[in-house]
């Protein structure tokens, strides 16, 4: 613009045509649309004037008509060609604020790729572990089935002697799966009153495989009954974690405790009144090489690990866990004299008005004698099936057996039954499907489902009942008496 030069007052230059010039820059504040006009010149620019702390912007571009005028929006067109320095400007700013955003993004995708390879490296160990004890277990069974057909002269106090080493044996499995199980539904687990000492003996198996051999385990559970209120799961994948620091931090053996207790503190509240706190105290302990202060003040840093092929989640994963729950984590070490971390859990406040729970008692065998039903019985498995139908037409049930989906819906469209025990995951067909076509057929058969695992398509109905396998036959008298 011929004649423009910095420091010239805006009244000799221009003439702001749809505002009172004299009160335009009075106590102005965000940005208003002008429209100006050039003094000297029939040209007029339309645009926005930017108020700040330190004066006024005017960002405004020829347009042959007002429409620019009618929309405030501010955009870089409102910049002409003309403004290289403010254009320059924009533009550093912008590409410096992009490069910041990436670089943040580069960051976090790769702290969480590191995340994710630590993690399936934890599993592929734990998953190693839980192979080697499984191989014990499967070499059990068979080494105690081929003495089942070696001729014993009939001696049944022997064939009942192997016939309950491997009831045991497949219990000790059941229990790891019933472990796995658990934690792989962790997403869907609920924070509720858990027994802080029932939940480690409920999973003795898998926290034994997580110890691994060469290395003993013991447990001293003295937290009396005493309750928490956590996430089941969460509770038992620290433990699991805390346990596979223990070993890792032994590679060639040696022994780690994991004990409970209740502590009762005295803490002031807000009005400096002193009151009694209950916590459940979890300690592991192990005798390894301990560590020294430097390592011990890093310790609860993610992804810090003072081990060769540590992945730094274990005291990580069990102090968010404690933050979570209104619990903390302590660690003690010594070089030379091995590490004990403890994980402090508040205890659940009991009721007074709680009853005490009924204990279980044994149901004896005349007591799941039941009466005489025609039972439907689904398993793809055919030495599971030929296990049911014997046990179960030893109660005189009239057992119908079917090795299919379409075996049962066969007998479906035949007869008319009492009871429908299927298997839910099938290759033909799964058994909730069964089940439900059994309803529509019959609805007053009772259902009763087992599994292994539940997959998240099987669509599972109210008054359904279920059954995890490998099969209680205690349990399974009981669901046909109710």
């Amino acid at each position: 613009m011929p004649g423009l030069q910095i420091g010239m007052l805006c009244a000799d230059v221009l003439k702001i045509v749809n505002y009172d010039l004299t009160s335009f820059f009075k106590n102005e504040r965000g940005v208003r649309p002008i429209q100006v006009a050039l003094l000297g010149s029939n040209i007029q620019l339309f645009g926005n004037a930017v108020f700040h702390d330190d004066g006024c912007l005017f960002a405004v571009r020829f347009s042959p008509s007002d429409e620019v005028f009618a929309d405030s929006a501010l955009d870089l067109g409102d910049f002409s060609h003309a403004d290289p320095v403010i254009l320059s400007t924009m533009s550093i700013t912008i590409q410096r604020a992009m490069l910041e955003e990436s670089q943040s993004a580069a960051l976090e995708l790769a702290e969480e790729r590191q995340r994710v390879e630590n993690l399936l490296d934890r599993t592929s160990r734990v998953a190693g572990y839980l192979a080697h004890d499984f191989n014990n277990i499967l070499s059990i069974i068979e080494l105690n089935a081929v003495r089942l057909t070696r001729n014993f002269d009939k001696d049944s106090a022997k064939i009942e002697n192997v016939a309950n080493i491997i009831k045991e044996t497949a219990s000790r499995g059941s229990e790891i799966t019933k472990s796995l199980m658990t934690l792989s539904h962790q997403q869907t687990d609920t924070v509720q009153p858990i027994v802080v000492d029932d939940l480690i003996r409920e999973n003795n198996s898998i926290l034994h495989s997580a110890v691994g051999t060469g290395i003993a385990l013991t447990l001293d559970l003295q937290a009396e009954q005493r309750r928490s209120v956590v996430s089941y799961n969460g509770l038992l994948n620290v433990l699991i974690n805390l346990l596979i620091n223990a070993r890792e931090a032994m590679p060639h053996g040696g022994h780690i405790s994991l004990s409970t207790k209740v502590r009762h503190d005295v803490v002031p509240d807000t009005l400096q009144v002193t009151q009694r706190r209950d916590c459940i105290s979890i300690c592991i302990s192990d005798n390894g090489k301990g560590m020294t202060e430097a390592l011990l003040s890093r310790a609860f840093e993610p992804m810090f690990s003072s081990k060769p092929n540590g992945t730094g989640l274990g005291l990580a994963s069990a102090r968010n866990f404690a933050d979570d729950v209104g619990g903390d984590v302590t660690i003690e070490s010594s070089l030379g004299k091995g590490t004990t971390v403890t994980l402090h859990l508040p205890a659940f406040v009991e009721s007074t008005s709680e009853m005490p729970a009924r204990s279980r008692t044994a149901v004896s065998h005349e007591q799941n004698r039941t009466r005489k039903q025609k039972i439907l019985v689904v398993e793809d498995e055919p030495y599971a099936l030929a296990a049911l139908v014997e046990i179960l037409e030893a109660e005189d049930h009239d057992v119908t057996p079917c090795a299919s989906s379409k075996e049962a819906l066969r007998a479906l469209e035949r007869g008319n039954f009492d009871v429908l025990l299927t298997d839910i995951v099938m290759p033909d067909e799964n058994g909730a499907k069964i089940a439900r076509l059994a309803c529509a057929a019959q609805p007053s058969i009772k259902v009763i489902l087992m599994s292994g695992y539940v997959p998240d398509t099987a669509e599972l109905q109210p008054g359904w009942m279920f059954l995890k396998k490998p099969l209680d036959r205690t349990k399974l008298f009981q669901i046909l008496l109710a």
